[in-house]
């Protein structure tokens, strides 16, 4: 027999057995859909997430202090001038929170949260979008002045509608309520999705935001600050810059160690990692089944060897090598398995789909599935093994028959 013969006789015994071929490669369809249907939607979910974060300058450096809390240690403004003037330092944004900040809602609600301070630098910085109004401006800050912006779910629990910008809103401070006049509201919707509570920042976590001198102001807080954002341009690594600031700020305030400094760069990797990770782990338990199915396949092999002795008895009377037979039954054990992950991988694309609407519609992310060439690939790839694996020892076990023995087996 040469190859086409061989591969229809491999067809044709599927199709005879209908059933049990079914049967036989459910395991194999079960495991490449499930497989195909994790990575699709982790790959989905992965690029609505980075979808999102693209908006964000990668190459942007987070500095605080870490350790134990010292006011002495804190980062100051005189701090944030002497990394702007480190080689490759573009922007500096400066930022600090106070918890525990109490607002009053439209309906006498008291609502508790942070109260975040900041200049101009990072609506630049963080590409910040407003809807109304505008953001915090150098001459706010210079003035200490007594401004605000507002999320737009925040500013509807306030007012009870979004266009406030010119209305005022009391603050609880350390010095008892101070009123602040609304010059924005953040770009959003009034009820935020999951992708916004996934990816809430200070600014669209707080309760209000105000320049960061008019809260060091309230607050008693001098020159202090919690966070310095720095943006680094040419092509000086992010590390090596990051590395540089830490050391700065260890010199300035005589400490070791004690200031953490790290690129969006590399968080943008970790998360990255993250993913990748996860969605492998997953579709690694999901791909247990292939094994179950590959067993199925070896079982009904052995099966099929049983009942078509006599037909091996006979070819190999009329010339068939053990090479042939070996082939031969191999080969019908990859069809099988081929066929089951086909099968599989449209069924994988479907329940892709259904599980990335689901996603879209119960939890406010839109998320497509992303059927890869690549994912679809393995799949046919690892098919075709889990036939020449299972299939190996029934095809040997069917090679070594001794042909006499064969022919009178009943």
């Amino acid at each position: 027999m040469n190859i086409f013969e061989s591969i229809f006789a491999a067809i044709s015994s599927v199709y005879n057995h209908k059933m049990r071929s079914a049967l036989t490669m459910l395991g194999i369809i079960i495991g490449i859909g499930s497989v195909i249907m994790i990575t699709s939607v982790g790959d989905g979910v992965k690029a609505t997430i980075f979808s999102t974060l693209n908006n964000i300058d990668k190459r942007v450096i987070q500095i605080f202090h870490q350790g134990s809390s010292n006011y002495d240690e804190m980062l100051t403004f005189e701090d944030a001038e002497a990394i702007r003037r480190i080689n490759n330092v573009d922007q500096i944004t400066l930022l600090s929170e106070m918890y525990g900040i109490e607002m009053e809602g439209r309906m006498g609600e008291v609502m508790t949260g942070g109260l975040a301070g900041m200049d101009s630098s990072y609506a630049i910085i963080e590409k910040v979008n407003i809807q109304l109004g505008r953001f915090i401006d150098d001459i706010d800050v210079e003035n200490h002045a007594y401004v605000t912006v507002l999320t737009p779910q925040n500013a509807f629990k306030v007012f009870g509608y979004l266009n406030c910008v010119g209305e005022k809103i009391e603050i609880d401070t350390w010095f008892g309520k101070e009123e602040f006049t609304v010059i924005g509201v953040l770009a959003g919707s009034v009820e935020p999705g999951m992708m916004d509570m996934m990816m809430s920042t200070p600014l669209t976590n707080s309760l209000a935001v105000i320049p960061i001198t008019t809260l060091n102001d309230v607050f008693g807080y001098e020159n202090k600050v919690d966070f310095i954002g720095a943006t680094v341009v040419g092509s000086e690594s992010t590390a090596n810059v990051a590395k540089g600031i830490t050391t700065l700020l260890d010199i300035r305030h005589d400490t070791e160690d004690k200031y953490y400094a790290e690129s969006m760069e590399s968080q943008f990797d970790m998360i990255d990692n993250i993913f990748t990770a996860i969605t492998a782990f997953v579709a690694f338990v999901a791909a247990l089944s292939l094994f179950v199915g590959g067993v199925g396949v070896m079982n009904i092999m052995l099966v099929t060897v049983k009942e078509r002795t006599r037909e091996i008895g006979i070819r190999k009377s009329l010339g068939a090598t053990n090479g042939n037979i070996k082939f031969q039954f191999v080969l019908e054990a990859v069809t099988l398995t081929l066929i089951g992950g086909g099968i599989g991988i449209l069924l994988g694309f479907f329940l892709a789909e259904f599980a990335s609407g689901f996603i879209t519609a119960g939890m406010g992310m839109e998320v497509v599935a992303v059927m890869s060439p690549q994912n679809i690939t393995v799949a046919f790839v690892v098919s075709t093994l889990t036939g020449i694996i299972f299939g190996v020892y029934p095809a040997g076990k069917a090679a070594k028959l001794d042909p006499i023995e064969a022919l009178r087996y009943e």
